[in-house]
């Protein structure tokens, strides 16, 4: 992107191009339990999206979606739906699902006060959410979701200057209060419970493209702040 819009790199545009397919990727199977469809699509997709979801996350559920026989497809599914309801549903789940739960267990009841905000933001941003599951405001996959919508608005903005950077300064914002907040945690204790090669790799590229967004954002943004200095 050039001209009178944004200035960005090859790689940046590889990045903006392809960022928010890694963000739905982890929100459609971190929502709710994997289908078969799902599983199917993402074998597709896979093979098409390039280096921004290179590393070892994005390496391990190519090579496993890679390595399920069709035949075996509909009980790979119910597995690794058994392990979703284990780590995540009810009671009895592994692992809290939302960031205030998940960060008070560390930080104190203090944690829950930051995320009753969130619904705010939303509606401020002007995205609504269709909650499958009446899933609170600060659901992983609420959140995920979040950062998908904006990326690819930040994306259809692409030659609107002034957009593309407001969308960036709320993801930054986004990611630093609150996604990287908890994710990096999350991601680690999916990755020491997790039973199925599914969500071991989640994890991994959790912990990977999480801090490479955040990365590529700052970069970004100082490279338009850098053009606006220089009046280009």
């Amino acid at each position: 992107m050039s001209g009178n819009g944004v200035t960005a790199s090859e790689e940046q545009m590889l990045w903006l191009e392809r960022r928010g397919w890694v963000y739905q990727l982890l929100v459609d199977f971190l929502r709710r339990e994997p289908r078969l469809s799902l599983v199917a699509q993402y074998r597709r997709e896979g093979k098409l999206k390039g280096p921004v979801i290179s590393g070892e996350g994005a390496r391990m559920l190519k090579s496993y979606l890679d390595s399920i026989e069709e035949r075996k497809l509909r009980q790979v599914c119910y597995e690794e739906a058994d392990e979703y309801t284990r780590l995540f549903v009810g009671s009895q789940a592994v692992l809290p699902f939302t960031e205030g739960v998940f960060r008070a267990r560390q930080e104190g009841l203090e944690a829950l006060r930051q995320t009753s905000g969130l619904g705010t933001v939303y509606c401020e941003c002007g995205v609504v959410f269709n909650k499958l599951h009446n899933e609170r405001d600060d659901h992983m996959a609420i959140e995920l979701e979040f950062m998908s919508v904006l990326a690819d608005r930040m994306l259809v903005a692409g030659c609107v200057r002034n957009k593309c950077t407001e969308l960036a300064d709320m993801q930054l914002w986004f990611l630093e209060s609150h996604l990287l907040q908890w994710a990096p945690a999350f991601a680690e204790a999916l990755q020491r419970e997790a039973r199925t090669p599914l969500y071991q790799g989640l994890s991994v590229l959790m912990s990977e493209f999480l801090p490479r967004d955040l990365e590529m954002l700052r970069s970004w943004r100082t490279a338009q702040s850098r053009r606006t200095l220089i009046g280009s």
